[in-house]
């Protein structure tokens, strides 16, 4: 990983384009591999704004997103690689 950032910074702004536009690709494959993944009424977690971690059910499989509403009643658009699924287990 040291060895990609070094050579990051010697690249010029022709090179460093298209290293980010690799990196957004990327990561729109992750979040579409990983919204598949899930199904409506799978319990999830994520990181929420301000750190808070944030646990819900999956409502809805868009492309690249999912939508989650949360135990707190809102709902969010997440992308699905910022998505960790939850084994909840019930009490007997």
């Amino acid at each position: 990983m040291k060895e990609i950032i070094n050579k990051i910074f010697s690249l010029d702004a022709t090179d460093l384009d298209q290293v980010i536009q690799a990196v957004k690709m990327r990561r729109n494959q992750l979040h579409f591999q990983n919204a598949n993944k899930l199904r409506v009424g799978d319990r999830v977690e994520f990181e929420g704004r301000g750190g808070y971690i944030e646990k819900g059910t999956v409502r809805k499989i868009k492309i690249k997103y999912v939508l989650v509403e949360t135990d707190r009643g809102s709902r969010w658009n997440v992308p699905g690689s910022h998505l960790t699924q939850i084994k909840e287990t019930v009490d007997a």
